[in-house]
């Protein structure tokens, strides 16, 4: 059985006037249609992503409060007033302290052959 050879009797079918120009101009409005929702959801994107950064940015609840320290006191101060003592930490320095000094890496191994059951490492 070989399908070419009946294929080849068979009458060549042809479109409807017009067909070729239908299917083009749908193909044409379906691309628009794909570019369009394709820009409406970089928009839309965008859109999300300014929003949130204005939440971000402008938002009273998400800012720093400004830290006080002990140098910003009055020596007479108000009795009954509450003050909160913040001091900033620089680790800047302590890291620097930390590795000019000599690095000393402790081993820790079992001397005796005995297990010993006060040690623990």
């Amino acid at each position: 059985m070989d399908p070419e050879r009946y294929l080849k009797n068979l009458e060549r079918v042809t479109a409807p006037a017009g067909f070729e120009a239908v299917v083009l101009t749908r193909v044409r409005e379906q691309k628009i249609k794909r570019v369009r929702l394709r820009r409406l959801e970089f928009s839309l994107a965008g859109a999300a992503a300014l929003l949130l950064t204005g939440i971000l940015v402008f938002s009273p609840g998400l800012r720093k409060s400004p830290v006080s320290t002990v140098a910003g006191l009055s020596p007479e101060g108000e009795k009954g007033k509450v003050v909160h003592l913040v001091e900033p930490l620089d680790l800047r320095r302590e890291m620097r302290r930390a590795a000019s000094e000599a690095q000393t890496v402790f081993i820790l191994e079992q001397v005796s052959d005995n297990w010993i059951q006060q040690i623990s490492y």
